[in-house]
Order: C-alpha cells, then sequence, then structure tokens
C-alpha cells in the first residue's frame, strides 16, 4: 500500500489545508494518506481552536483516511524537535511519502539548505557560538549566522512553513529508503479564499466572518476560550517555584528565577519576559509546560523509548489494512488512549496527552 503523510495542526483546517491534502494523495498516487496532527497544543505553545477528534474529523472530511496524535511532548516543542517527533511518530507506517507546504518551489533548493544546515561547517559553528553567548536564541543565532554566510539559505529560511519543511528534510535522513519527500507551494493569502490560520484566527478573536476561507464542514461555533486558558496557565506559572519551574521542558539557563520572581498578573504581561534567548513561542511552550506537566524527565523518556500513536480518527472503509498496519509496527499503536496499559513503557506520555485533552475541554 502506497501511504503519503502530512504533519499537521490545523488550527484551524483552511482552505489552504484542503488544498495541500488534495494535491499530495492526487501528485503521490497514494492509496492512503495519513496526518499526523497537534492534539491540544501547537509547536508554538497555544491552546487548540477546537477539540481534537473535532480538527482530525476535518481531515477525514478533506480526504485523510487517518488521522494520529502527534503526542503532547513532540508537539510543544521547538522547530526541529517537533520534525524528530513527527518523523518519529510516523515511523510506524513503514515506508511514506512525506509532504508537505513550502515558500518555495523547488524541493531541491530546500533539501541543499537541509543539507548545508545539516554540514555545520566550522565557520558556522563558531558564528553559532557567538551568537549563542550573546544571549540571542538558537533560531535566532543560526538565522543571523545564515546572513553572513549563506544570505540565499538565510532568505528560504525567513518563512514559518520553510523553517519546518527544512526540519523535516533533516529528520528524514534517520530513516534512509523508508521516507520520500514531497512538497505542494503554499498559495498565498489573498484576502478572497486562502487566509493562514495565524489570520483566521486573528479574525475570529474581532469577530469576524471567516466563512470565506474555510470549507464547509469546518463547524468553529464550538471553540476554546482562550481567556479561560490563560487564567489556568497563570495558575500553574504563579504557584510552581523556581525549583519546580527548571525541571520543566522548554526552561533553562536561569528563566525559571526570572519567572518566578516576575510580578505579571495577564498572559499579556507574562509575555513581555521574552529576550533575546527566549522568543514569544518559546515563552508561550513554558508557560503550556507548566499548564499540563511536560517535564525534562517526560522529553527524555519520549527520546529514549520507541515510538507511540493514538488514533483520533479512521475512515471505515481503510481500517482493515491501515490498523493492522499500525498494531504490527515496532512501537505502541493505541486505538484510544485507555488501550494503554498502565505497565506500559509510555504510560506516562499518554497520560499527559490525556492531561493536554482535558484541560483544552475545561476551557470551552
Amino acid at each position: 500500500m502506497k501511504i503519503c503523510a502530512v504533519i499537521a495542526e490545523y488550527n484551524p483546517f483552511h482552505n489552504g489545508h484542503l488544498k495541500q491534502l488534495r494535491t499530495a494523495k492526487r501528485e503521490t498516487g497514494a492509496d492512503a494518506l495519513a496526518v499526523v496532527m497537534s492534539g491540544s497544543f501547537t509547536q508554538r505553545g497555544d491552546i487548540v481552536v477546537a477539540d481534537k477528534f473535532v480538527r482530525a474529523q476535518w481531515a477525514i472530511e478533506a480526504g485523510a483516511d487517518i488521522v494520529l496524535e502527534l503526542p503532547t511532548v513532540y508537539s510543544l516543542a521547538p522547530a526541529k524537535t517537533f520534525a524528530q517527533g513527527a518523523l518519529k511518530t510516523l515511523s510506524m507506517l513503514g515506508e511514506y511519502t512525506l509532504s508537505f507546504g513550502t515558500e518555495t518551489e523547488e524541493l531541491e533548493q530546500l533539501s541543499m539548505a537541509a543539507e548545508f544546515m545539516n554540514s555545520e561547517s566550522k565557520d558556522m559553528q563558531k558564528l553559532l557560538k557567538g551568537f549563542l553567548n550573546e544571549g540571542y536564541s538558537v533560531a535566532r543565532s543560526r538565522t543571523m549566522a545564515l546572513d553572513l554566510l549563506r544570505p540565499d539559505v538565510a532568505n528560504m529560511l525567513r518563512s514559518p512553513n520553510n523553517i519546518l519543511a527544512v526540519e523535516y528534510i533533516k529528520a528524514a535522513a534517520a530513516y534512509p529508503g523508508k521516507v520520500t519527500l514531497h512538497s505542494v507551494p503554499r498559495k498565498p493569502d489573498d484576502g478572497v479564499k486562502y487566509l493562514s490560520s495565524t489570520a483566521i484566527r486573528e479574525k475570529m478573536q474581532a469577530g469576524e466572518d471567516i466563512s470565506p476561507f474555510v470549507p464547509p464542514f469546518v463547524d468553529l461555533s464550538k471553540r476554546t476560550d482562550v481567556s479561560k486558558y490563560n487564567t489556568v496557565s497563570l495558575f500553574a506559572l504563579k504557584s510552581q517555584s523556581a525549583a519546580q519551574l527548571s525541571e520543566l521542558a522548554n526552561i533553562g539557563e536561569g528563566m525559571e528565577n526570572r519567572i518566578s520572581q516576575a510580578d505579571f498578573s495577564s498572559m499579556d504581561e507574562y509575555l513581555e519576559l521574552t529576550s533575546r534567548r527566549y522568543t514569544r513561542s518559546t515563552i508561550k511552550r513554558i508557560a503550556a509546560s507548566a499548564t499540563v506537566g511536560l517535564s525534562k524527565d517526560l522529553v527524555m523518556l519520549a527520546d529514549r523509548e520507541k515510538p507511540y500513536c493514538t488514533a483520533l480518527a479512521i475512515r471505515p472503509s481503510k481500517k482493515k489494512t491501515l490498523l493492522p498496519l499500525l498494531a504490527q509496527a515496532d512501537g505502541y499503536f493505541f486505538f484510544k488512549h485507555s488501550d494503554c496499559e498502565a505497565d506500559c513503557p509510555v504510560k506516562s506520555l499518554v497520560a499527559l496527552d490525556e492531561k493536554a485533552a482535558k484541560i483544552r475541554s475545561l476551557c470551552e
């Protein structure tokens, strides 16, 4: 069976996603289209706009055959770990074609950028170390170094889709002969039919009509109340000591002390703690990690354990072919979270996914 896989968040699902799925399935000639999707939180540290099962069903309506949950330990991670975690999860499919959206027409150009990034030349290492020592984040340091060494690569990596695409290409190198790459050029926002998820969420916040930009099956009448999440998250941040905060994923270098000592009473005030090293997305991931209890220990557990995945939705006609494939894979497959037994090595990671989902459901 020829499988095409897509890594997504669908926060929310929009016309561009519909185009990508249809193009990916058509151009790869896939017998089955699999999506691995963030469950309750996104890579930038935001709580999702709608329940993961609802968003998974949107994907099925759009043509996907199965939607797997990307473990929370990966969905709340920087781009590199997010990509590695998604590829590790997808490895349970065996051989497949990975399709992703890009702002660059030619996949070869992104592959070249990935190869250069993987090479880590001495000049690149020296510049990276220098910028990191000046207090810049890893992502910002890399961009600044590339501006000096390879401005062509730096320009490609100024768009979020291209950044993730390069990380996917780099992560795929760990599975030689298993992953074929395919790209779908992203259609620019036109304000008529296509808008990014970020722009759509901004319209939602402003109470504007988003129907022109999402397929008819996307119903957002029941969505997450971000203000409720902010209250829960602020409590989580405020109720933990610096020592407890230091055990969380995405935090280090004394940032736990800065958060513990800071006087903030709103999420907007908390987000002012950004710095050269800690970007807005990193600060939001720290808040989400505090809220769900994502610790460094869980990150290490996920790193050393076999992959696991949970099904969020599946097309009935594909159950007989896809479910046995996943059940026989070298990893842990659960049709639902409750299938994970108490003595399963990844039980604490599945419990994290469950907790994240419960927190999101409290914020409706």
